[in-house]
């Protein structure tokens, strides 16, 4: 029988090749769109992300992704910080690589602003005033970075359509108009000598109730 070598070894390359590719690169039906959005709350133990995508395109939704430590890359747009999911926070932008149709798929790739953890600064107090349309917050500081304060004003600024704002002990964002006395916390960045809030959690005092005791006396 004769063999023709030159179509075997055409047929070996294209298996090489074509074999170790991809379903979705081979046959090119699906692709990957990129999803911008604002981070609303994260939780890496459980792999889960929620984030708003950007009305820019149309949508303005909020929708849960997933993610972990060895399967997720994330990095800043210049691509010069190391970054895992360990160092995404509510409030920052971000861009995802989704597979159309395979949204339930673990997202691997998210371009985050470069800011890493240790970027973030906390502040703990009391709201003295803020302006919830111009973005600005006046707070009577009681701890910084777990160091007590004693109660210096500071000043932070926000996006009113950005921020994130919790109600401590729930981890996901609520819908709260916040108001001169309440206490919160802070997670804050410095940018261009400004104090950037990217979330604030409230914290509501415990009520406390009045008991009144009546002491009757009487004589004999």
């Amino acid at each position: 029988m004769k063999v023709n070598y030159f179509k075997l070894f055409f047929i070996l390359t294209a298996v090489i090749l074509f074999g170790g590719m991809p379903a979705h690169a081979s046959l090119g039906i699906l692709t990957v769109s990129q999803v911008p959005g604002r981070i609303m709350w994260v939780d890496v133990k459980i792999g889960t992300m929620q984030i708003k995508i950007d009305q820019a395109s149309g949508r303005g939704e909020k929708k849960e992704y997933r993610i972990t430590r060895y399967e997720t890359r994330v990095k800043d747009p210049s691509d010069k910080k190391f970054l895992t999911i360990d160092d995404l926070r509510p409030g920052e932008n971000v861009t995802l690589d989704v597979v159309d149709g395979q949204e339930d798929k673990i997202i691997e790739k998210i371009v985050a602003e470069s800011l890493e953890a240790s970027d973030f600064q906390i502040a703990s107090g009391q709201i003295q005033a803020i302006d919830g349309q111009a973005g600005t917050l006046i707070l009577q500081e009681k701890m910084r970075n777990g160091v007590q304060e004693d109660s210096n004003l500071s000043n932070f600024i926000f996006d009113p359509n950005g921020i994130v704002v919790f109600q401590s002990p729930s981890t996901q964002p609520v819908a709260l108009v916040l108001k001169p006395g309440d206490s919160v916390q802070i997670q804050f960045v410095l940018k261009d000598g400004k104090q950037q809030a990217y979330s604030i959690t409230l914290y509501v005092q415990p009520h406390t109730t009045t008991t009144t005791v009546t002491t009757t006396t009487s004589t004999q």
